[in-house]
């Protein structure tokens, strides 16, 4: 059987909840309210791929099927693929290169955060009769939220006052914070339709889960971003399944 997982890096269970995800929630399945065991990429692909720590639903016991077949890569017999725009997971990254020698292909394409066609292209190159393990990490719903050709508004600046804010100090408004978190919100809606119309609605047939690495904060407990906090604004992600 062919499995694919997809992570949409950054992205928190309430924004999945607030976009529109009506073509994955018909044809894959609504969208369970998980818990991440990290708040930070790394290590949450660490956890992922080495440790057996798939994001966890909060409401329903724990599956050890999943944790076996999609988590637990050593277990996992057919040829293993990753594609992703997340600098984090440069091949060069130490904690990564101790697990990349599982895969038969791993690649981190340019530009970072923005490159789900460069991602989509290269998967739709893999043969559509074979089974195989595919994980697409996809970093449009990561800051600064590119996509599409576009760029969020005042990023720089905002990027500049982020440290401070984090701080205690109100270097970014509520109005600049809700218009960041509306740019993941239609950063998903996009990737939900490239990903489905380009790729996934060819692979019905496939086992697949759709979840997230951690989370972001956008203002509560006066933080922004992820790894900063222990906010549950960092750790509550989607979970999406088909089975």
């Amino acid at each position: 059987m062919k499995k694919i997982l997809i992570v949409l890096d950054s992205c928190r269970f309430d924004t999945y909840l607030l976009a529109n995800t009506k073509l994955f929630d018909e044809h894959i399945g609504k969208p369970i309210k998980s818990y991440t065991a990290c708040n930070h990429t790394l290590p949450s692909f660490v956890c992922f791929m080495a440790y057996n720590r798939m994001p966890h639903p909060v409401d329903l016991p724990n599956n050890p099927k999943y944790n076996k077949e999609f988590n637990y890569i050593k277990e996992v017999k057919v040829p293993r693929y990753f594609l992703s725009d997340n600098i984090h997971l440069h091949p060069l990254n130490m904690p990564v290169k101790g697990i990349i020698d599982q895969f038969k292909k791993f690649k981190v394409f340019e530009p970072y955060y923005e490159s789900c066609s460069k991602i989509i292209n290269a998967a739709n190159k893999l043969p559509l009769d074979k089974n195989y393990y595919l994980i697409l990490w996809f970093g449009e719903t990561h800051q600064p939220f590119n996509f599409n050709g576009t760029k969020t508004k005042n990023w720089k600046s905002i990027k500049s006052r982020i440290e401070r804010y984090n701080l205690g100090k109100d270097t970014i408004s509520k109005r600049e914070m809700d218009c960041i978190h509306q740019r993941q919100i239609d950063a998903l809606e996009y990737l939900v339709k490239v990903i489905w119309h380009n790729f996934l609605k060819k692979h019905k047939d496939a086992d697949i889960i759709i979840t997230s690495d951690h989370g972001e904060s956008f203002g509560e407990n006066h933080r922004f971003g992820h790894g900063c906090d222990v906010h549950p604004a960092q750790f509550t992600v989607p979970f999406v399944c088909n089975r």
